[in-house]
Order: C-alpha cells, then structure tokens, then sequence
C-alpha cells in the first residue's frame, strides 16, 4: 500500500512541477510553488526530489517518453518518407498542445541547457525521413534535410510557445495544430520536386 502510494505522490508531484515550469520556467519556479500545486509538504517533495534539479529532471524524461512514444507510432507507419514526416510533425505539434509535460519537458531543455534536450527524441527521426524524402527524388536536390528539419524545429518552437501563450483553457488547442499542418505545407511546397 504504501508503494503504491509512493507512486501516485511522485506521479502527482512531477505534474505539478510540470505545470510550474510550463508557465514560469525554471528559473521562476521555486519549489514552494510546486508543493502547493501538488497539495503536499515540503518534506514529502524531498523525500522523493532531493533537488531542484532533480525534479526537473523527472519532468524532462516524462515529457520526452511521451515523445519518444509518440514517434515510435509514427514511425512504425506504412506510408512514404513524406507522409510520416508529417504525421510526425503534427502530432508533436499536437502533444505540445496538449501536455504540459511535453511543453515543460521542451522548455526546460532549453533554459537547462541539458544534455539529451527533448528535440532529441523527435529531430532525428524527422532529418531521417526528410533524408529518405530526398533520396526518393521528393524533395528539390538543393534541399538539404538537415535545413529542412532545422526550419520545422523552429516551427516547433514557435508552436510551443504559441500553446503556452494562448491562456487558460487552449489545452489541446485544435488550432494550433492547424497553423503547423498550414506551415508545413507551405515548407514543403517550396522543397518540393515539382512534377515532370
């Protein structure tokens, strides 16, 4: 009983934290924060967080195992280079909107500087798509993937903080997912073989 209290605690405390650090970033979050949020003592946040950093350490792996997942489903999809890649895109444009793990998990990399950032868990596999895109003659042969994939994380990031931005009740925005489909679309059109 006791660990399965223990659990559901740590569960509780990781998405307060995740919350506090989507909205006020590291810097602006201080552990009190987080302890009122998840309804708990200082000492119980401890005894499962010793750190600050700790705690925020706990919210990047939640936040990147959401994303790992979700890029091992698209990438298991039987459709061309392309089409994955969108399917990818959108869908952690969609997690972003989402989950405040996912967003607390991509702002702390950056603030953190930490090593193993959340792009990590997406980027690759998108510059692999985009990469077989090119050398199935998809793409134009001055597209260098690795530009592309750089031009959709700076969309990505641009979509973060749009999510974030947007106020109290824009979780699970449909709108932004929209507004990536739209930019996407844009992108590839310009990277684009045109046809024969």
């Amino acid at each position: 009983m006791k660990q399965v209290r223990a659990v559901r605690t740590r569960r509780l405390i990781v998405q307060a934290a995740a919350d506090e650090f989507d909205r006020h970033g590291y810097a602006g979050t201080p552990l009190i924060c987080v302890t009122k949020a998840a309804g708990i003592s200082m000492g119980a946040l401890t005894f499962h967080f010793p750190t600050k950093p700790d705690l925020a350490d706990a919210v990047q792996a939640s936040g990147t195992g959401l994303t790992r997942e979700v890029v091992a489903r698209v990438g298991g999809l039987s459709v061309p280079p392309v089409s994955r890649a969108r399917a990818l895109v959108l869908s952690i444009a969609r997690l972003l909107s989402e989950c405040t793990a996912v967003r607390a998990a991509a702002r702390l990399s950056r603030e953190r500087s930490t090593a193993g950032v959340w792009a990590d868990a997406w980027l690759a596999c998108l510059t692999e798509l985009l990469r077989s895109a090119h050398e199935e003659g998809r793409l134009r042969s001055q597209v260098a993937p690795e530009a592309f994939a750089e031009s959709v994380q700076f969309l990505i990031t641009g979509i973060e903080e749009y999510t974030r931005c947007a106020g109290p009740g824009a979780d699970a925005d449909p709108a932004a997912v929209r507004r990536v489909a739209r930019a996407w679309d844009l992108l590839l059109y310009g990277a684009s073989r045109p046809a024969p």
